[in-house]
């Protein structure tokens, strides 16, 4: 006797779906860190792990969108925009060409 209730999922592959809350998040936070800290003082302890793991999220989200074939809801494509945004500001602020 068998007691399955649920049939197995054999050969049944779960994608994750990209996500681009947390990339919007740390790049948030690295910018605020920018407006009220400074780039070249103390603070540099704070913003440089955090944009180094705002880049990793970054990079993990574009090949978990490149395997999903590019699909997303309209929300995500805008939260993509935003981290992009804030990556670019982030970046510009570290190379001296934007200013807080």
């Amino acid at each position: 006797m068998s007691d399955n209730s649920e049939p197995a999922a054999a050969g049944k592959v779960t994608e994750e779906a990209p996500g681009w809350l947390p990339a919007v998040f740390l790049f948030g936070v690295v910018c605020v860190v920018f407006r009220f800290g400074g780039v070249w003082s103390w603070w540099a302890l704070l913003w440089a792990p955090l944009l180094a793991a705002a880049l990793g999220v970054t990079v993990y989200e574009w090949r978990l969108l490149a395997r999903s074939r590019w699909r997303m809801p309209v929300t995500e494509w805008c939260l993509l925009a935003a981290a992009h945004a804030g990556c670019a500001a982030a970046l510009g602020v570290v190379l001296g060409l934007l200013r807080y």
